[in-house]
């Protein structure tokens, strides 16, 4: 490319700079795409929740000030008709659903929608809710001419439930991000740590978790890494189970991988997932996976290699499993290799740029 010549708009659009794993995803991707071809932004609608730097060289930001995609419409419109970008990605329902809305106003040659959950899991969690919004969202991805899906199994339920035509989808998972970091020696047979990393929020099971941590003996121990609006009710049902002194609440971390590595196994209790980005982080450190059957994850895991996968709703046979793990030994270099070599955030990255035509 010439000096002075103009470089197609790429934006990416995302709720806020939260932590999200959505959110976390396209912070990443914007890093990656070739700066010599592309002007790449990334547009978030609530500065207040900012978990990831904007000091990123060939990276722009911008902030509309907006704070709820119900209040953005009218903000974005005027921004993207300003700037004619080449190409945008939304990510989650409701930012989806905002862009398909301006995009009835405006033209944009590539409109490409991430999915960040399988919706029959999310009726079954929250039948009455997911059904209303279910609507918006059929509706919204009409208007885009791609949608990733992170797993077969959350395409095969977009087409269901949304009615999409299966031309327009295509299955890109989630980057993991290259980290020199590795588990290097076994567990203690007197402490055996685990780690969950989560929104403190109903669809992530953690209280779950806790029932089955009561059950399990009493060198084990849990620390809860993330923030939410269930902490207090979490807190209180740690008291109720007197398990203040083997439960331990970090908040959210910027560090995550660095915390990983200090446990001997990383568990997941969620109901419903698109495709954990924190699974990816604990493989990426060598740390092996316990978890109930959710989101894109068999494709993932696999059992004895790197976790376990435990049917949803079977306690009994989650806590067999975190005790197998916790004895078990574990290639961690193998588990690090092989999640880079199939999730690779470069990798992944150019699948991701090979949309825009």
């Amino acid at each position: 490319m010439t000096q002075g010549t103009i470089k197609n708009k790429i934006f990416f659009i995302v709720a806020s700079l939260g932590a999200g794993g959505a959110e976390r995803v396209f912070w990443l991707l914007a890093q990656r795409f070739d700066k010599s071809l592309y002007d790449i932004t990334i547009v978030f609608l609530n500065s207040e929740d900012k978990c990831f730097s904007t000091d990123i060289d060939g990276v722009n930001f911008v902030d509309l000030k907006t704070r709820k995609a119900s209040l953005s419409f009218f903000a974005l419109y005027k921004f993207l008709k300003k700037e004619k970008p080449f190409a945008i990605f939304s990510t989650t329902g409701h930012i989806n659903i905002l862009v398909s809305l301006v995009s009835l106003f405006i033209s944009v040659p590539n409109l490409i929608a991430r999915a960040s959950n399988i919706p029959d899991q999310m009726k079954k969690f929250d039948g009455r809710k997911t059904r209303f919004w279910n609507i918006f969202t059929r509706i919204s991805y009409h208007r885009f001419d791609i949608i990733v899906c992170q797993s077969d199994e959350m395409m095969q339920s977009v087409i269901k439930e949304y009615k999409v035509n299966p031309g327009k989808l295509i299955v890109i998972p989630n980057p993991v991000l290259y980290t020199g970091l590795i588990k290097e020696e076994y567990h203690s047979p007197s402490k055996k740590r685990l780690i969950i990393v989560a929104r403190l929020s109903k669809e992530k099971g953690i209280d779950r978790l806790l029932d089955i941590i009561k059950e399990l003996p009493e060198n084990y121990s849990l620390t809860i890494v993330g923030d939410g609006g269930l902490k207090g009710d979490i807190l209180s049902k740690v008291e109720l189970l007197k398990l203040n002194h083997r439960v331990v609440f970090m908040g959210q971390i910027t560090n995550v991988a660095k915390i990983i590595l200090e446990h001997d196994l990383m568990v997941l209790s969620s109901f419903t997932e698109g495709f954990p980005n924190v699974v990816l982080e604990s493989l990426s450190v060598g740390i092996p996976v316990v978890t109930f059957r959710v989101g894109g994850l068999s494709g993932l895991l696999r059992n004895g290699f790197n976790g376990f996968i435990v049917e949803q709703g079977d306690l009994q046979g989650f806590k067999n499993q975190v005790l197998t793990a916790c004895s078990k030994r574990w290639d961690f270099a193998a588990i690090k290799q092989d999640v880079y070599k199939r999730y690779a955030l470069d990798k992944v990255a150019v699948e991701y740029q090979n949309l825009i035509v």
